[in-house]
């Protein structure tokens, strides 16, 4: 059995109530409370009118904060691994070209090649920051 949605009533910068969604209909249609009121529940970004409350907000179910987590966890999942397969691939070509750049011609070849050794370094490490950052980042 889920718990009622909890609706904080505020009136003129004073709070005036918590109540279930139930009671809270109760009270606007009785007069007590007032469409300028202002209401907030979990999960509400900001205070709105009481006039705008939408009825079927206390029909959420209970595991909705659930699978919002296992979506993250899956898309932190996915960007770690994609850090972490940039690390690889920029890695290996990386010291393929430095290993071309040290052979026996003198040229702008060589030269060229050491430079793109160097940039494929840097895009590596770059990667393996995104697999520990959205390592960490997950753990916390």
């Amino acid at each position: 059995m889920s718990i009622p949605l909890q609706v904080t009533i505020v009136r003129a910068g004073k709070e005036i109530g918590t109540y279930d969604l139930a009671e809270v209909l109760r009270l606007l249609a009785a007069g007590t409370l007032k469409p300028t009121d202002f209401y907030w529940h979990e999960g509400m970004r900001v205070w709105e009118l009481l006039s705008k409350l939408d009825t079927s907000e206390g029909l959420r179910l209970p595991a909705e904060p659930e699978v919002k987590q296992q979506s993250s966890n899956k898309l932190s999942f996915f960007c770690g691994c994609f850090g972490l397969l940039i690390f690889l691939i920029f890695g290996v070509y990386s010291v393929l070209l430095y290993n071309k750049s040290l052979g026996p011609r003198h040229n702008s070849e060589n030269a060229f090649a050491e430079a793109g050794a160097y940039c494929c370094g840097a895009i590596s490490l770059l990667g393996l920051c995104i697999y520990i950052f959205i390592k960490k980042r997950a753990k916390a």
